[in-house]
């Protein structure tokens, strides 16, 4: 059978007010744990042979890494401008209907959702409908559609009336997978704990060099930096001396986080810079915001000493990079030669897990064993 789907991404919801967002970014096309959200679904698409996938959105994607843009490479992406995302959707729709699709599946982001893909369609065979709607526990409507790929008019009713209706009898397919509403900071913080526990089939981007601690490429820690599992730390962040990342917190790439300042239970979003000295506990932080989980509010940090935006400028961070790396290379060729070996053996997740908080260690003093800890400052996970 020949599947294929598109993704609908910053739409209207059924409430009529904004989509969600953090620091103007919809939760949709924010990164957890190395990815935008919407990639984690793309890829879980994927991996059910879903042969091809449009993705329509309202909001342009955010700059992504080298490596991201590779994966998504076979995804066709389209930014329908002028609040145009229904009409871009139908168009999308027999554009994949023409190249022979026999079932499209839609899904709106809003929630995250991950699922068995053949009992869905099973269902949509068994009910002898033109479209099949998921619906969950409680019998509440989700975003979730089948609908045949012959049925353009059918496909036409249910976008004009931006998912809320359909032309002729739906039927219903009873959810069973992992849902998150990703409507709140909260929920944003839970998708990236549950990556890192393993509740959800999404897969940190980057090299798992412990039990329970995920390094992107190109990211630098420093070797008094203290990094406890289970964490994540992206694709070319830094994280400087006597700085800790503990409890489940994620540092996405391009972020850095300055000497002496402890990260826990909490995600810091890419391009993110955090002062040194400071504490950042149960928060998700982007650009010049933060939103609190404890206290529901988010609010704009004016003093760039504390919190700012990092330029994504590709030519500014080569040239940055280049020369982090001629300074440090002869200086840890000779260190090499007469320093022993500081590996130690990777203790389970379990045991890494219940390891005190790093915020009891004082920054100043070394860290724990448990901690990981990088060659040099500016060793670069391959």
């Amino acid at each position: 059978m020949d599947v294929k789907a598109i993704v609908l991404v910053a739409g209207a919801p059924q409430n009529d007010k904004a989509e969600a967002n953090i620091a103007s970014t919809p939760f949709a096309l924010a990164d957890v744990v190395g990815r935008p959200a919407v990639h984690h679904l793309l890829r879980d698409l994927q991996r059910q042979n879903v042969g091809e996938i449009t993705v329509v959105s309202e909001t342009a994607v955010p700059p992504l890494t080298v490596s991201s843009r590779q994966e998504v490479r076979d995804v066709n992406w389209t930014v329908a401008e002028g609040h145009q995302l229904w009409r871009a959707a139908e168009e999308a729709y027999n554009d994949l209907a023409q190249s022979g699709a026999e079932e499209i599946l839609v899904i709106r982001v809003g929630a995250y959702v991950e699922f068995d893909l053949d009992s869905l369609l099973q269902a949509h065979l068994d009910n002898r409908t033109h479209a099949t709607r998921a619906v969950d526990e409680h019998g509440s409507e989700m975003d979730v559609f089948v609908v045949t790929g012959s049925r353009r008019n059918e496909a036409a009713y249910l976008f004009r009336h931006r998912l809320a209706e359909t032309r002729s009898r739906c039927g219903a397919w009873r959810f069973r997978g992992y849902r998150n509403e990703l409507a709140t900071p909260h929920h944003l913080r839970c998708l990236a704990v549950d990556a890192l526990l393993g509740e959800n089939s999404i897969t940190p981007k980057g090299e798992q060099i412990r039990p329970g601690v995920w390094i992107g490429r190109g990211a630098q820690l420093h070797p008094r930096a203290r990094v406890l599992a289970p964490a994540y730390v992206g694709e070319n962040a830094k994280v400087r001396c006597n700085a800790g990342i503990t409890r489940c917190s994620v540092v996405e790439h391009h972020a850095e986080i300055d000497f002496g300042t402890v990260v826990e239970d909490a995600s810091v979003l890419p391009y993110t810079y955090i002062g040194p000295g400071l504490d950042l506990i149960r928060s998700v932080v982007g650009c010049c915001r933060v939103a609190s989980l404890d206290h529901g509010v988010e609010v704009e940090i004016a003093d760039p000493r504390l919190l700012r935006g990092i330029s994504p400028s590709a030519g500014r961070r080569v040239l940055s990079s280049a020369a982090s790396v001629a300074a440090f290379v002869p200086v840890q060729f000779f260190r090499g030669l007469f320093r022993a070996s500081r590996n130690h053996k990777p203790s389970e997740l379990a045991a890494a897990v219940s390891a005190p908080s790093s915020l009891n260690t004082p920054a100043g003093f070394p860290a724990a064993p448990s901690a990981v800890e990088a060659s040099s400052y500016n060793r670069t996970w391959q």
